[in-house]
């Protein structure tokens, strides 16, 4: 085990640069897509922050009877999934109207008429698929007599949840792209690191040594790189994002208050490790595989 962890360090040194090279290479590989990642975890964080906050509001038709108001109440009641309900009369819609916009006194006074609607406030419990919950429930009492319309965010909420598919399908296909080109290029530099010593692996295998004897030194090499550059890729990122979370915290919470600038959870952390090393390990497996093939032939 000594003479391996020798062997393979002497390998470093000999092809120094080269190594260097890779490990810069896959460092900054994974910190393009680790900077991804943590734009994916933030915008998700954001989704799910305004979801919780997302409210059904359901406005009646002025003509509305008291036996369609019942049942309507009713139909809410029942709903195991609305945390609580609201009414909101006409006049009540108007005053608060009229005290939003009073700046614009003027125009107000000039309305002989209550052009607002009565309504109801429906708060829903916190839930992983409450957003799906909502739009349910949404349907369904779009359906109900005496209702005029309902309004939760479907659209601005809708068109984020399909950017946020399309994040998670660029983040997959770039995370391939990188995976093959960092494959091939650790490849490359294990197939240097051979053929510096090419005549001494020859000469060991015609005297006996066996073909994993002379892989496993290899197969660190690729380890080494793997997790040396997303370690390295890692730590640019908690920099960048500390930077960030430094600089814009207060813009944000602006935008979004209650929400800090998150670095990728620890789950994601260890998947990039984890891929980085299997890359490099799968790379020094390729080149030497097929060295040691060309060599028994």
């Amino acid at each position: 085990m000594l003479n391996t962890i020798q062997t393979t360090f002497s390998n470093i040194k000999s092809n120094k640069q080269t190594f260097l090279v890779s490990i810069a290479t896959i460092t900054v590989a994974f910190s393009i897509l680790g900077l991804f990642l943590v734009i994916f975890v933030n915008l998700n964080t954001f989704l799910m922050t305004w979801s919780k906050q997302v409210q059904l509001i359901v406005y009646l038709e002025d003509k509305i009877t008291g036996d369609q108001k019942q049942g309507l109440e009713k139909l809410i009641s029942i709903n195991s999934d609305v945390e609580s309900m609201t009414f909101v009369s006409k006049e009540a819609a108007w005053q608060g109207f009229k005290n939003t916009f009073s700046g614009n006194s003027e125009v107000i006074e000039d309305l002989e008429f209550n052009p607002l609607p009565s309504s109801y406030s429906l708060k829903f419990k916190p839930a992983d698929d409450r957003f799906l919950r909502i739009r349910q429930f949404a349907d369904l009492l779009s359906k109900r007599p005496g209702v005029e319309s309902l309004e939760y965010g479907e659209r601005w909420l809708g068109a984020f949840e399909k950017f946020m598919v399309f994040i998670r399908i660029f983040l997959l296909a770039v995370g391939s792209l990188l995976a093959i080109g960092l494959t091939l290029i650790i490849s490359n530099t294990i197939k240097l690191s051979y053929y510096s010593r090419q005549d001494e692996i020859e000469l060991m295998l015609l005297i006996g040594a066996t073909p994993r004897y002379v892989k496993i030194p290899f197969l660190i090499e690729g380890l080494l790189q793997g997790l040396t550059g997303g370690i390295a890729a890692l730590a640019l990122i908690k920099a960048i994002q500390l930077y960030i979370r430094y600089q814009f915290q207060g813009s944000l919470e602006s935008i979004a208050r209650g929400i800090e600038f998150q670095y990728i959870p620890q789950s994601m952390i260890l998947t990039v490790l984890a891929t980085s090393v299997f890359i490099g390990w799968l790379g020094s497996f390729i080149s030497i595989r097929q060295f040691l093939h060309v060599e028994r032939k």
